[in-house]
């Protein structure tokens, strides 16, 4: 029989080691390459100051600095982010898409779409107001957000970025008639009376 081969079972213990060194190293390498990915993004959009360090994204930085959102939604974050871990993961990795749209010269700028519940978080807007600022028009919005599902920008896409692509806040009168241009024909059907037309039926 022949005796135990020492040398060779060293080779091999040395061998696996360093396999599993390369692996470990390996592996490090890609959590920390992950881990930078991420960093990077999650750095240059921690606030809006940072966002408008590219300059697609001043005018935005410009407009919600003249906002009533801007003590509101202190980071763009606030309301371009949906509730959820996955949804701040999703929007920061969009940074790429914008730098690559940035180098290969096709639009970019006004971060992801808003959604309802964007303007949904606790202490920003209900759902149950049934009038405009004035007092004077009838606006559902609880039929409109809830009933219909149309998005809050839908009728307010300059709420934050007014100007911007010609964004109004309040909703114009065309939207309205989209929907609602038979109706319209009535003046009561948008106004409560406080408020009339001087020339009824022109809108």
């Amino acid at each position: 029989m022949d005796a135990p081969n020492h040398d060779n079972d060293v080779v091999e213990s040395r061998e696996s080691q360093r396999r599993r060194r390369s692996r470990g190293l390996l592996l490090a390498g890609a959590v920390a390459l992950v881990l930078v990915i991420f960093a990077v993004p999650v750095m240059l959009t921690a606030t809006p100051r940072s966002c408008a360090t590219c300059h697609e994204m001043k005018p935005y930085y410009d407009t919600w600095q003249k906002s009533s959102h801007r003590g509101a939604a202190s980071n763009c974050r606030t309301c371009h982010v949906s509730p959820g871990a996955l949804s701040l993961v999703a929007y920061e990795l969009t940074f790429y898409r914008e730098i690559a749209g940035h180098f290969m010269g096709a639009e970019v700028g006004g971060g992801s779409a808003l959604d309802i519940e964007s303007c949904q978080r606790k202490g920003c807007h209900s759902l149950n107001r049934q009038t405009s600022n004035s007092g004077d028009l009838r606006i559902g919005h609880r039929e409109h957000i809830v009933d219909e599902g149309i998005a809050c920008p839908r009728c307010h896409p300059g709420a934050v970025h007014e100007g911007i692509g010609g964004r109004t806040k309040l909703p114009p009168m065309k939207l309205c008639k989209s929907c609602h241009e038979d109706d319209m024909k009535k003046c009561t059907y948008c106004h409560l009376g406080k408020v009339v037309p001087e020339a009824p039926g022109t809108h």
